[in-house]
């Protein structure tokens, strides 16, 4: 014997499947830009010299950029 499931109605196009999704998925997207910044924090602390010069960056605008914390974002210089 199988059960009847009674599922509400799927949402029409352009209306809210879910009052918290929007809330949701800004969530996820912040979780993944603070974790693309760590990544990549960590890896412009591994450049060597010749590619630090390369991109005409010194060790200490790398240090200053990697002590920032994963929440902050990169302030450009005028």
């Amino acid at each position: 014997m199988s059960a009847v499931v009674d599922h509400p109605p799927l949402p029409a196009a352009g209306r809210r499947a879910w009052p918290f999704a929007s809330i949701i998925q800004r969530t996820f997207a912040m979780i993944c830009t603070w974790r693309a910044r760590i990544r990549q924090r960590n890896e412009l602390l591994m450049l060597d010299a010749v590619e630090l010069r390369d991109l005409s960056l010194n060790k200490a605008d790398i240090n200053l950029e990697a002590r920032k914390p994963f929440w902050t974002s990169v302030q450009l210089r005028r």
